[in-house]
């Protein structure tokens, strides 16, 4: 990116292979392997679930919902 005359904070370089998960999943992955990697597991689980609760229950939740419309 420093060739085209933009460069990134430490920061967000860290997290940008992230983001190729998603806009909202990304972060929270980021979040499970950082906190683990870092030797906080609690704090990695709690992400986890998170993660678990968007991949997985939000599609069902629409789902139902938008079932229940028709």
């Amino acid at each position: 990116m420093s060739a085209i005359g933009v460069s990134l904070p430490p920061r967000l370089k860290r997290l940008a292979p992230f983001f190729l998960a998603g806009p909202i999943s990304g972060p929270l992955l980021a979040g499970v392997v950082i906190n683990f990697r870092e030797g906080r597991p609690v704090l990695g689980g709690l992400y986890a679930i998170a993660l678990a609760e968007i991949t997985v229950f939000l599609p069902l939740i629409t789902a139902k919902l938008g079932l229940a419309l028709v």
